[in-house]
């Protein structure tokens, strides 16, 4: 098949029982692609809100999954359909996330699209951003981690790699696919300017507690302390002989995890219960989602 030149960006947003607000977000960005793959996730789609979507405009290819596939298996098939139409590069976005402008579009399209050695480039979206920088040029920053949500990655880095790993389902997808980017020579950007809007998890409201009025830290469901358990546990393991000093950072987060929970959690019975389901499902290869029984499938590792 002839390679269309004129095809230039793709895009891919998962979807999860989404509120209206997502109509707006994909329109912050849709008119920068070419195509957008909506892949929703929610087992039972609200037609309203659907229905609305696809009458975002003609880029609009809406994918009913009817069962949550995960982050990391609807990451890799929007990828796949963006490569099987010969897109090389391909926007990523969670659906509360936004763009507040075109600069970030902008400078991919002047800096990035000929650049062969870069695996992925991030929007960023804190001015606070914390761990370890170096600079690039006057627009981006060299990283080691970004979040799935904001990048443009290369979809030849993509096939390289292996792609996402399916199995982790949601948590640690990003750490992984980075890694394994890092690990093949490839380079994570991260734009100096904050050019995206986004929410960092899904909060369980609890009412007043010490957590909020303290400000410590988003609390979010705890079955997402499940996956968060048993993620971690497997890159520990999975990069044990690889990237220690990665492996003692991520055991540290997951030990300051539980810490928390014993301390300051309401319900502690619940997020302990779930956490230690995580580290159970490890020690036995349990993977993909919550409950299922299905152990230890597609490995893309």
């Amino acid at each position: 098949m002839e390679e269309d030149k004129s095809k230039l960006l793709a895009g891919c947003i998962i979807l999860y029982n989404p509120t209206e607000a997502v109509i707006e977000n994909i329109e912050s960005y849709v008119a920068f692609l070419d195509v957008l793959y909506v892949i929703d996730n929610s087992e039972s789609p609200d037609s309203d809100i659907v229905k609305k979507i696809k009458l975002s405009g003609s880029k609009i290819k809406y994918i009913a999954e009817r069962t949550n596939i995960g982050v990391a298996s609807a990451l890799n098939l929007g990828a796949k359909l963006a490569s099987e139409c010969n897109y090389h590069w391909l926007l990523t976005m969670d659906q509360d996330s936004s763009f507040s402008g075109t600069l970030f579009f902008e400078l991919w399209r002047k800096y990035i699209i000929q650049n062969k050695e870069t695996g992925l480039v991030a929007a960023s979206y804190t001015a606070e951003y914390d761990r370890w920088q170096k600079k690039i040029s006057a627009q981006f920053n060299e990283i080691h981690f970004a979040v799935t949500s904001g990048n443009i990655i290369n979809l030849h880095a993509w096939e390289d790699v292996g792609g996402y790993e399916d199995k982790l389902f949601i948590d640690e997808v990003d750490h992984d696919y980075c890694l394994k980017l890092r690990r093949n020579g490839f380079k994570i950007l991260i734009s100096k300017e904050v050019l995206m809007e986004h929410i960092i998890g899904e909060i369980y409201d609890q009412g007043d507690n010490k957590l909020k009025k303290k400000g410590r830290f988003t609390l979010h469901n705890p079955l997402r302390y499940y996956y968060m358990s048993r993620n971690v546990l497997f890159l520990c393991k999975k990069y044990f002989f690889v990237d220690f000093k990665f492996v003692l950072a991520r055991a540290y987060y997951l030990l300051k995890v539980l810490v928390k929970i014993i301390l300051f959690y309401p319900d502690k019975k619940v997020y302990l219960s779930r956490f230690f389901e995580g580290v159970r499902d490890f020690a036995l290869s349990r993977y993909n989602q919550y409950g299922s029984v299905e152990k230890q499938v597609g490995t893309n590792g």
